[in-house]
């Protein structure tokens, strides 16, 4: 006969063993389920971010090539093209009777395009010079127009620094020979800027993709305009991206066949018919849309695929294997398990108060789980007690901080303003940070050196109510262009309308007030030459060095320099009214 405490501790038991269970497997199933939905959020957003890191880099190409074919289009004189009967032309070979030159008007044309060249080169170096990744870039003019002036072409493979090397001999090459000639071909034929590649350029010889910009004045097509980045350094930035511990990204073209593949050759669809490249290929010839993830099967391993389609064309593909997706939600669940059945049968005679005290931490868990699973990433998980319930609880908490850190280095990229081309006010917001923690660091020892020059180009407002925000943004172009040439080996920012600000440290630090008075040096060479009121620039400048012993932040020497900077302009101001 059994006692009314074993019955009572019989039913009790029974009661935490059907509740655990019951709670053990409900909770199994949801971590399960939002598993599996977290590991495909997680990867749309790891390949989203992936997608918009490498379209950043392509986008910072193609602003840098229309920024230089706006700065040609603007400079090409239409009244000298038309008298030099350039007038019409189409490069496609085919000149009518009266678009043939004499002798003497093609000299004049010749001439006249040779200053024009020199003017757009100048432009384009400054711009490549503040563009990463650039194998070469060119300005190729419409052979109709002249045989004598071609324009010009600067490469720097194998070399640290451009140099300019002979352009091709479009003449010698068929249309269709996208090696030699493609990039020049393919721009007239779709009429637009264009994305050209991956392909063996044979002028480099040297595998490049080509941003190309078709150049057009007065109904007349002048030439191409165009950057070449190198294969190598689309793969580096594809190299570099990590998904998880042993997942990859790659590149493929829209129909499969594959630009780079870290076991696959390029062009391996084209070359390789094996189950390896077609038991993924059939996902991008199908009508699956690229916000759904998709599977396949390799030597026996399931993995999960996500693909983007980027600004060139090109798929970007981040790839994992569907086992390490979703191991955290293994672990979570088998260890959710194992901590209840060790609670149950250490602690069944104080069932109520453990039931009580592992329900709370574990909805708590699930309820966190749930969140992580909609993209949720601020969770904060108090329960902190050393045991398995705590362990389990700062396992998911250091899963969701990492994963949280990781999308957010994902997200972040490099800052680049639109119109000049140099750095923004993000970018400078991170330089100082990197400033302030160099002076934080230096308390007691060595301070950093560094100064930082505040400049304010005067007159835009004038400008641009006067003559339009056009030649406004002329004159911001043109003031930012001679900063960035006087401070090439310093960073420049753009951090207002019409604010720049220069980051001087190490030579240009020690060099500061050579700098300065080339500066000035140059802005009077160029307001010497001025004739309209954008081509003048007025600018005010303060600088500031960092003092140890007045200055806490890089904020500080900032403001010191901004003070200088208005001093100038009232000084100027005065001069004016004198």
């Amino acid at each position: 006969m059994h006692s009314i405490r074993i019955r009572i501790t019989s039913l009790m038991m029974t009661a935490l063993l059907i509740s655990v269970l019951l709670i053990g497997t409900i909770s199994y199933v949801s971590l399960r389920r939002d598993s599996e939905r977290e590991a495909e959020t997680t990867m749309r957003l790891l390949c989203d971010n992936c997608c918009e890191e490498i379209d950043s880099y392509f986008n910072t190409v193609e602003h840098s090539v229309d920024t230089v074919a706006h700065f040609a289009a603007e400079q090409m004189d239409s009244a000298r093209l038309v008298e030099g009967k350039a007038i019409g032309l189409t490069g496609d070979g085919a000149l009518s009777a009266s678009q043939r030159r004499n002798r003497e008007t093609q000299k004049a044309l010749d001439e006249y395009l040779a200053e024009y060249t020199a003017e757009v080169e100048d432009m384009f170096r400054s711009v490549a010079n503040h563009t990463d990744g650039v194998a070469a870039f060119y300005f190729r003019i419409n052979p109709e127009i002249s045989k004598q002036e071609e324009g010009f072409l600067y490469s720097r493979i194998d070399s640290a620094s451009y140099n300019k090397i002979p352009g091709t001999a479009i003449g010698d090459y068929q249309r269709d020979d996208t090696a030699h000639v493609g990039w020049y071909y393919i721009p007239i034929e779709r009429g637009r800027p264009s994305w050209i590649g991956p392909y063996q350029n044979e002028n480099l010889n040297i595998r490049t993709f080509s941003y190309e910009m078709p150049l057009y004045k007065a109904g007349s097509f002048i030439g191409v305009i165009g950057m070449d980045i190198s294969y190598e350094t689309l793969v580096n930035l594809i190299k570099d991206i990590r998904i998880y511990d042993t997942g990859f990204a790659f590149l493929v073209q829209e129909d499969g066949t594959v630009v780079y593949h870290p076991y696959i050759d390029f062009g391996g669809i084209a070359s390789q018919r094996n189950n390896t490249i077609q038991s993924f290929i059939n996902v991008f010839r199908s009508e699956r849309s690229n916000e759904e993830a998709a599977y396949y099967v390799i030597n026996g391993e399931r993995r999960q695929m996500m693909f983007g389609t980027l600004s060139s064309g090109l798929r970007l593909v981040v790839t994992v294997a569907q086992s390490e997706v979703e191991a955290s939600g293994r672990r979570l669940a088998g260890r959710l398990l194992i901590t209840s059945l060790i609670i149950m049968t250490m602690f069944g005679s104080l069932s109520a108060m453990r039931m009580k005290r592992m329900i709370s931490p574990l909805v708590t868990l699930t309820d966190a789980a749930e969140h992580l699973s909609k993209g949720e990433y601020d969770i904060r998980l108090d329960y902190d007690r050393d045991d398995e319930i705590g362990t389990l609880t700062r396992t998911f908490q250091q899963l969701v901080d990492h994963l949280k850190i990781y999308i957010s280095d994902l997200n972040s990229k490099a800052y680049q303003d639109a119109m000049t081309g140099v750095r923004n006010k993000g970018a400078f917001n991170g330089a100082t940070r990197i400033l302030d923690d160099a002076i934080l660091s230096s308390e007691g020892g060595a301070a950093p050196e560094f100064a930082i020059i505040m400049f304010d180009c005067n007159n835009l407002k004038t400008i641009n109510d006067t003559c339009g925000h056009e030649k406004g943004d002329m004159y911001l172009r043109r003031a930012c262009k001679l900063i960035c040439e006087i401070f090439t080996h310093s960073p420049v920012f753009r951090v207002g309308g019409d604010e720049f600000t220069v980051i001087l440290q190490d030579d240009s630090y020690r060099d500061r007030e050579a700098l300065l008075r080339r500066f000035d040096e140059r802005t009077a060479e160029i307001n010497a030459e001025a004739q309209e009121p954008w081509d003048y620039v007025r600018i005010a400048k303060g600088v500031a060095v960092f003092d140890g012993t007045q200055d806490k932040s890089a904020g500080d020497v900032l403001h010191r320099a901004d003070e200088q900077m208005y001093e100038d302009k009232k000084r100027s101001k005065a001069g004016k009214r004198q």
